[in-house]
């Protein structure tokens, strides 16, 4: 085993480093180039790193500037660059830049996960010392957290077949109780389907079902037909109710959650179920544009997608 140190943070000036030996040294992994620098462009912007470079502010910086213009112009070979521009700025993917799961949108930084495991893996780091530090570093020290979250990608053919043998030492890490629930909630990966389903707006496995809603009276006509009831539903209102704590568990806008404790737990207060009187005054998600709103609409999604009975419809939930 290798006993030089390594940043055990997902680093992603290292990653890129990484990607492209990879595929100067023949492309082991099948990486593709341009698609990363996609999401390293997208992952920078999303945390709202300063660029390097901003527009000319008199004629002294004009060549400098058109210099880098010129070069993040030129066609795009198969290695990541060291910069890039967006909207007239650029910006460095030289510098250090730690990724971390609650400012990265969750494709993304599963991606990140995955090549960060490859580096390890290639450079025969011992994968426990690395998850140790990510329970710390990126899932607020939760071991079930974290679980589910290999869980998941462990779960993932694509996944399995790039890490290998691996994929097995990342299952024995995971704690075995919590694995058994884990197995037995049937809580499985399918982020990209589902990802892809929500920024494209496709329908699901059941939306065919779906009578269409014309107007807002409509709609809320059909809400108030099912107040009261309770949804049948797949889960149990325990399982629910531990799927949606991370409204308060997870950290959002000036470091408080999406909501309160006791307002989820109002929510479910009689089960899985429309209130028969709307909460008043309404719940507000603390959101923003570095926590935005599409996060938990991708959870009541993901929520759907494995728990409704296939029954009846979309309204309910």
């Amino acid at each position: 085993m290798q006993s030089s140190p390594i940043d055990l943070h997902i680093e992603l000036s290292s990653l890129k480093d990484f990607i492209n030996g990879q595929i100067y040294s023949g492309n082991p992994y099948s990486f593709d180039g341009k698609e990363l620098y996609e999401m390293l462009k997208r992952v920078v912007i999303d945390s709202e790193l300063k660029p390097f470079l901003t527009s000319p502010k008199d004629e002294s910086e004009v060549n400098y500037y058109e210099k880098y213009r010129r070069q993040s112009q030129e066609k795009f070979d198969k290695f990541i660059p060291d910069f890039f521009e967006y909207e007239g700025e650029f910006y460095d993917l030289e510098r250090i830049q730690y990724v971390y799961k609650e400012f990265t949108r969750p494709r993304d930084f599963d991606k990140l996960f995955l090549i960060k495991l490859l580096e390890l893996k290639t450079n025969e780091y011992p994968i426990g010392e690395f998850l140790n530090f990510q329970q710390a570093d990126n899932f607020y020290g939760q071991k079930e957290s974290i679980d589910s979250f290999l869980y998941q990608m462990t779960a993932n053919d694509g996944n399995c077949h790039l890490l290998q043998e691996t994929n097995q030492v990342l299952r024995d890490w995971i704690d075995s109780q919590h694995l058994a629930i884990l197995k037995e909630s049937a809580i499985e990966n399918d982020n990209s389907e589902l990802d892809d389903n929500i920024e494209n707006n496709n329908p699901g496995p059941d939306d065919t079902s779906i009578e269409k809603i014309d107007t807002q009276e409509q709609w809320n006509n059909e809400i108030e037909s099912l107040r009261g009831n309770k949804i049948k539903c797949k889960w149990s209102t325990e399982q629910i109710t531990h799927y949606f704590s991370f409204l308060y568990k997870e950290k959002s806008e000036n470091g408080e959650p999406y909501l309160k404790k006791e307002q989820v737990e109002k929510m479910f207060e009689n089960g899985f179920c429309i209130p028969e009187k709307q909460i008043d005054p309404l719940f507000k998600l603390n959101h923003s544009l570095r926590y935005p709103l599409k996060n938990v609409k991708y959870a009541i999604y993901y929520f759907y997608s494995k728990a409704n009975n296939k029954s009846h419809d979309k309204l309910a939930y």
